[in-house]
């Protein structure tokens, strides 16, 4: 399952769940607009517009410690303020089991602010896994 959310200057939200197949399309076929990719994946191999960020635990100069978001979400603000973005983040459980619900549901809020900021938008993969509780408080979040 994967939740759209656009970011607006103006009070109209905007709010839908989109496949996974989706978002493979997107970082494939983006065009010209700039994509910044938060995965676990480091392998993905995203199209030329894409700037990928891998949160992962282990000590590498490339990986980004999923517990240090005060560093993902610079590197997100530095990418949209060069250019009108589109932020996808995958790896939402990955957050929340090294982070907790809370903290991880206010990294994604001040993501949702970023995005809205700089009118860009934001894409959010959301697994069954996540329990209803912390679907419905991320939905509240974003909208």
């Amino acid at each position: 399952m994967l939740m759209l959310l656009r970011g607006r200057r103006t009070p109209e939200k905007y709010s839908r769940f989109i496949s996974p197949e989706r978002v493979s399309k997107l970082l494939k076929n983006n065009g010209r607009r700039k994509i910044v990719f938060i995965t676990r994946n480091p392998d993905e191999k995203p199209g030329k517009n894409v700037s990928l960020l891998w949160i992962s635990s282990i000590e590498h100069p490339k990986a980004i410690n999923p517990r240090k978001l005060h560093v993902i979400e610079q590197k997100v603000w530095d990418e949209l303020n060069r250019e009108n973005a589109v932020v996808v983040l995958d790896g939402l459980e990955y957050l929340l089991l090294e982070n907790g619900p809370e903290t991880t549901l206010r990294f994604v809020g001040k993501l949702r602010d970023m995005a809205i900021l700089t009118n860009s938008n934001i894409y959010i993969v959301v697994s069954e896994a996540i329990d209803e509780k912390i679907r419905n408080l991320l939905r509240r979040i974003v909208e």
